[in-house]
């Protein structure tokens, strides 16, 4: 892979995180389990989706501006992106301001929950008519398993006091990654054949991704190993491992 590779691969997995982690964020705004407290402390988190996703966007554009040939890229994703950052902001206005009844901000909510399943959907449909099995791995996991990670780490960096996610998501997260885990071992008998060959790159990103799996699984499932309440550094680190994982999965196949 080519540097312009990696930087928009880059672009798509914190776009996955932060689309993810609202789905899991909006369902639990959604749930009326969050008292008022913890409802305005969970608002004030969102707008680290908002740069996730600008980041993401501006990290894609100068890539593509700067590349000499343009790839094959989704660029209906960048539709969905735009949107979703518009409607963000205007929720965070809303709320922030108090504008509007409180069922026309919940439909903003719903709205933008519909809009990141409708992302998914066309970011799972693009990749599966590429024929890209990685760009799916990568896509699974860094929804499914990226996203809850950092929905449980804003959710503790708001004090929720939800304690039931805190089993539920680490458990989801083992789930997804164990599914990923297993899809990624199936093709190592041909990886290492390739080393004989001296083809080395795939075989050390597979090793890299496992590994970093593994450690961000393990980082996450802490709290529950020892009974404790998670910490918000323990789940950053976790964050980045999980990041890695996902680049390099892509990368290897």
């Amino acid at each position: 892979m080519q540097w312009n590779d990696w930087s928009i691969l880059l672009s798509e997995v914190l776009e996955q995180f932060a689309i993810g982690a609202f789905i899991i964020i909006g369902g639990v705004m959604l749930s009326g389990k969050l008292c008022f407290g913890q409802h305005d402390r969970v608002i004030k988190q969102l707008p680290l989706i908002s740069w996730l996703l600008i980041a993401s966007l501006l990290i894609r554009e100068t890539t593509l501006m700067m590349q000499a040939s343009i790839n094959v890229t989704n660029s209906s994703a960048v539709v969905f992106v735009l949107v979703f950052v518009a409607l963000t902001l205007i929720y965070s206005l809303c709320e922030n301001r108090l504008l509007g009844k409180e069922r026309a901000r919940k439909a903003i909510v719903v709205i933008m929950l519909l809009w990141s399943i409708a992302y998914i959907i066309d970011i799972l449909s693009f990749s599966a008519n590429s024929g890209s099995i990685g760009a799916v791995m990568t896509i699974i996991f860094s929804v499914g398993f990226g996203g809850s990670l950092l929905a449980h780490a804003m959710l503790v960096k708001a004090q929720h006091k939800l304690e039931s996610l805190n089993l539920a998501l680490p458990v989801l997260g083992t789930f997804i990654g164990l599914v990923v885990l297993i899809v990624a071992s199936l093709d190592v008998a041909m990886l290492i054949e390739q080393t004989h060959h001296g083809i080395l790159l795939p075989f050390i990103l597979r090793v890299v991704s496992v590994g970093c799996l593994l450690v961000a699984t393990g980082l996450w499932l802490m709290s529950l190993l020892t009974k404790t309440k998670p910490v918000l550094a323990m789940l950053a680190c976790a964050c980045t491992l999980a990041i890695i994982a996902s680049l390099t999965v892509n990368g290897s196949f």
